[in-house]
């Protein structure tokens, strides 16, 4: 659950996890372990890498370690529940004694309460992050997790520069692939039954995808570049979109708040909450268009053009990977984004020749050779050697 610091109700989940978490540690030297090993995954949301290794892990048939999701969010519980989700509620004092008994927690954000056992317990802990990063880390911003017992990583290049710019011990770095990306690049999602959740009709020959970067460190950011207003950017977009007969989807960041007008017929609104699964988005559009999003290192797998507006970049702390990883077509102006799409989608073996072999070099260095569809496989075998 993304914590609300104005929701009174967020204050008190947080403080009877606190004390929950409390009483794990204190009763763990006394809990007998779960005979296979307990796993415990904790985000925002039951999504993303955390997802994907649990799917992997249901979906296996291995008699490996249990994986179960934890939450603070009851609303959110009673919806894995209904799915058929493993799901633990972190508030319920029923579950501390599952709690104290795990052997791995699993986490892709920060950890909250979780910190308790991270410091006072022998649990070991994982990190499998959300995103390769644009945006500017030091040390200070991984305190949590250079404790962790690994970190799971891309690539080589993304190990060097969390040992030499974010300060990580290299001996708990561990070069596995994202978990995600199996979905990528194994084309695993109803493109069809996509399209129809979001209202776009069959007849739309192609889809762009607009995903923009939240404001980050600069709360004033305007969400739309170049200085244009919602209406001028979206009148521009719903143009093409006339002219072309493709459709335009709007993903916002989960950090963002903002709502669809349903002012345009080609213009549609696929917000985090609505749509948490980001990777069925992706194999859903045929163009991006961003700014520093993380999403443009997930689409760089899927080989299709990318566009990216050449905004200022909102990062306090400069870059982790600089403006030289923006491997597509880059436009400094609205009329410049209009054009680069419509070459792409009228002429994309033109971005190909063009832009080709710097998306091929991105690739490989972002990656090696772990966005091969295995990335999940690798990550559970990783638990089990932890176990």
């Amino acid at each position: 659950m993304k914590i609300d610091t104005k929701n009174p109700f967020h204050w008190l989940y947080l403080i009877v996890f606190s004390l929950n978490t409390l009483a794990a540690a204190t009763l763990r030297p006394f809990v007998r372990r779960k005979s296979g090993g307990l796993v415990l995954l904790y985000g925002h949301k039951l999504n993303s890498n955390l997802k994907a290794v649990y799917d992997f892990s249901r979906n296996s048939g291995e008699n490996g370690p249990a994986l179960c999701f934890l939450t603070i969010d009851p609303a959110y519980s009673r919806e894995l529940k209904t799915a058929g989700e493993r799901v633990l509620l972190a508030a319920n004092p029923m579950n501390i004694i599952k709690i104290a008994g795990c052997d791995v927690i699993v986490s892709d954000h920060g950890l909250h309460a979780l910190k308790i056992l991270l410091r006072f317990s022998n649990i070991r802990f994982v990190d499998v992050w959300h995103g390769i990063p644009f945006k500017g880390f030091d040390a200070d911003d991984f305190r949590t997790q250079h404790d962790y017992s690994e970190v799971w990583l891309t690539s080589a290049l993304l190990k060097e520069m969390y040992a030499t710019k974010f300060g990580f011990d290299r001996a708990i770095l561990h070069v596995t692939g994202y978990a995600r990306t199996d979905a990528l690049v194994n084309k695993s999602a109803d493109c069809g039954a996509v399209r129809e959740r979001l209202g776009i009709a069959g007849s739309r020959d192609k889809v762009i995808l607009f995903a923009p970067t939240w404001q980050q460190d600069e709360h004033n950011r305007n969400l739309f570049p170049f200085d244009t207003s919602a209406e001028v950017f979206f009148g521009a977009l719903e143009q093409l979109c006339d002219q072309l007969s493709v459709a335009c989807v709007f993903r916002t960041h989960l950090n963002t708040q903002t709502g669809d007008n349903g002012r345009y017929n080609n213009i549609f609104y696929a917000p985090h909450a609505a749509f948490p699964d980001t990777e069925e988005i992706l194999l859903t559009c045929d163009v991006l268009v961003c700014d520093w999003s993380s999403i443009a290192f997930d689409y760089l797998l899927l080989d299709r053009p990318t566009v990216f507006l050449d905004v200022e970049a909102p990062f306090k702390k400069g870059f982790s990977l600089d403006e030289s990883y923006r491997f597509g077509e880059v436009v400094e102006s609205l009329g410049g984004m209009i054009a680069a799409l419509e070459a792409c989608i009228k002429q994309p073996e033109t971005y190909w020749s063009t832009h080709g072999e710097q998306c091929e070099a991105t690739k490989k260095a972002l990656y090696d050779s772990n966005a091969d569809g295995h990335a999940a496989s690798r990550c559970y075998k990783r638990l089990e050697r932890l176990l």
